[in-house]
């Protein structure tokens, strides 16, 4: 296939929409689809190449790896130690230590598995102060051209030529469905992995098998399929935003866009894809793709007000560093003389591999290089990074772990025959079990025992279908069916409830099978399942305790009250406390029917009116945007018990 100037053009589109997303322009609030974009425009170029060769025999593994390592690693390994160098010098020392483990994953191509393990979603609150995160999808590209040649090999060699091909297309439709399956039983893996991303590389690469078969098409056809194809793509990006589901069906719109355009070739869309500047962008978008995230995370992590004057510096910071890095590593790396694997390999990747891993590990060893800062700033640290979801794993079940029964090993306290009767039982989502150390210290206080029974995404309200599709809102409420189950079953004294509650615009909710988007048919369902959730545990002869949310930090950093004391002494780091009114009103109509019932709001604890602390006594409370840390959650209970009689008690 001759080369194609405006598949160039359109890796400009690609990467330029990404950039406006992580540089914070709203409008492009779907900019992430422009990965998507990249992975059907690789499928179709490696494809292109090697589908031939395999078929005419002269395709060899070797070449293929030779031709990979001299294309993405020198230019990879260049930004991955400038990169190193700046954060080691401002890093704080467990990110430090996290980023330095992340640097070893990115090269041996596994950095979506490790994005997805220890960042969990893509568009988590911390998620902005991670050097390296983009590189996830370097990791699926290379784990797909790991897999695709071989499958191709395989299937070519007992499947013939023709089955090949119309093969390729019935996996393309399998796999489009296991995707859409994937971002509906979990959000994280389904982002991030290669079995729920390959039908987008497989489109393309769909493409170019059947590229010589393709009907031609006259020049009105052209011209038409061009603009719905970047209609196609504009439209996800303008319209998509970081709740849609994704990839999934969702996906379908940049890919299907990406291969229109490709198999346009001459419409009016592909002419202005081929002009100068944007073939010129394209040839450097790599590059592009691989400075902008670290510049904007440090903005981010030294706390850098993002206005648009810092946005458009950043983007020419990143166009310059980009057009350097294309013009004296990209290229000439390309052009170097060396032919052979076991040379490209050895001089272009192991070594230059080896020395990122030990420059990493000696900064693992020495912790992150804590003495760089004082030990008030240390300790800040270590507590942020302590999580309740980590000490209490056994406990906490993320959403594919629905249907595990509560552990008989989860007790807070102690359990004696004195106490027996005197349990206290903690259920509900992650804002649940991160109030889990708040109640161990009432526990303890009380001298009785607990347990704590928490899912991801899963409010603790009985016979409610809550979910952000109808499959989890099912599987949510057999968990709490679960619960109930274990609540009758053993003699609770206090049965807590918490949650990260819905506001009235949520779209989580579900009657029977369908959506609820009435917002005051909402609302009656919901507080009929909560009274009715409430009535049942009084049934059970426990007292129920409702604990009102605690207030999200928006956009600002859980690390705020570090960084006034590392880099801004002026950095404000005051949270607003929303009113749910929905909840509030729920919540007392609730104790107006049944009268025992406990309300806890933890905001009281470090809130005046509507504005709100982020630390207590220099104890940062957050971990990331909505979740309160180990440490500041005890701290809260501290407090709690300082001014409060513990009910428990």
């Amino acid at each position: 296939m001759k080369y194609r100037s405006d598949i160039d053009g359109l890796r400009t589109i690609a990467v330029f929409i990404v950039i406006l997303n992580h540089a914070g322009f709203s409008l492009f609030s779907g900019g992430f689809v422009g990965v998507d974009v990249f992975f059907v425009l690789s499928g179709f170029l490696i494809t292109s190449i090697i589908y031939p060769k395999i078929i005419d025999k002269s395709f060899s593994l070797g070449w293929f790896f030779s031709r990979r390592i001299k294309r993405l690693m020198p230019v990879l390994f260049c930004v991955i130690a400038i990169t190193a160098l700046v954060f080691t010098v401002v890093m704080l020392p467990e990110d430090l230590v996290k980023f330095y483990h992340s640097i070893i994953w990115v090269l041996m191509y596994g950095a979506n598995f490790f994005m997805w393990i220890n960042h969990g979603g893509y568009f988590d609150g911390n998620s902005q102060e991670v050097p390296l995160l983009h590189t996830w999808s370097l990791a699926v590209e290379e784990q797909y051209y790991f897999v695709w040649p071989v499958m191709l090999i395989l299937f070519i060699r007992f499947l013939g030529v023709k089955i090949t091909a119309w093969f390729s297309l019935f996996l393309l439709v399998a796999l489009t469905v296991f995707s859409q399956w994937g971002t509906e039983v979990t959000v994280g893996a389904a982002y991030y992995l290669l079995p729920t991303r390959f039908f987008e590389l497989l489109i393309g690469s769909c493409l170019a098998i059947f590229w010589q078969k393709m009907p031609p098409l006259n020049k009105m056809m052209e011209h038409s399929l061009s603009v719905v194809g970047l209609g196609l793509i504009l439209a996800s990006s303008l319209i998509l935003n970081e709740h849609s589901s994704f990839p999934g069906y969702n996906a379908l719109y940049p890919v299907i866009g990406t291969a229109l355009i490709i198999y346009s070739q001459n419409g009016f869309i592909n002419k202005l894809l081929s002009t100068k500047f944007m073939v010129y962008s394209g040839n450097i978008s790599y590059s592009l793709y691989l400075w902008h995230w670290p510049i904007f995370v440090l903005m981010h992590y030294m706390s850098i007000e993002i206005t648009l004057a810092v946005q458009i510096y950043c983007i020419l910071l990143t166009y310059v560093l980009s057009m350097l890095s294309y013009q004296y590593v990209e290229q000439p790396f390309r052009n170097i003389k060396l032919n052979q694997f076991k040379p490209i390999a050895m001089k272009l990747y192991v070594i230059p591999t080896t020395f990122l891993i030990l420059f990493s590990l000696v900064g693992i060893y020495f912790k992150g290089y804590e003495g760089r800062f004082t030990s008030e700033v240390v300790t800040m640290e270590k507590s942020l990074n302590t999580h309740s979801s980590k000490s209490r794993k056994a406990c906490h079940s993320a959403f594919r772990d629905y249907d595990k029964n509560p552990e008989p090993s989860c007790l807070l306290g102690v359990k004696s025959e004195e106490n027996a009767k005197k349990g206290v039982f903690i259920f509900g989502d992650s804002h649940a079990n991160h109030l889990v150390p708040f109640v161990e210290e009432l526990i303890i206080n009380a001298g009785v025992w607990g347990q704590d029974y928490t899912l991801d995404r899963c409010i603790p309200i009985a016979g409610l279908n809550w979910g952000g599709t109808l499959y989890k809102a099912q599987r949510c409420k057999e968990r709490n069916d679960k619960a109930v189950q274990h609540l009758k079953e053993n003699n609770f004294k206090y049965v807590i409830l918490a949650a990260s509650w819905p506001g009235i615009e949520t779209r989580r909710m579900f009657n029977a099978v369908e959506r609820v988007v009435d917002n005051p048919l909402k609302k009656k369902l919901f507080e009929q399942k909560l009274l009715s959730t409430i009535q049942l545990i009084v049934a059970e002869g426990a007292i129920p305790v409702l604990v009102e949310d605690t207030p999200t930090l928006a956009d600002k950093s859980p690390k705020c009250p570090i960084k006034k004391e590392v880099f801004d002494s002026d950095l404000d780091c005051g949270i607003t406390l929303l009113n749910n009114t929905l909840i509030s009103k729920a919540f007392q109509n609730a104790k107006s029917i049944v009268p025992q019932t406990i309300i806890i709001k933890p905001s009281e604890l470090y809130c005046q009116g509507s504005e709100c602390k982020m630390e207590l006594e220099q104890t940062p409370l957050y971990r990331d945007n909505d979740h309160l840390n180990e440490d500041g959650s005890r701290k809260l209970a501290k407090k709690y018990l300082s001014l409060n009689e513990n009910f428990i008690k």
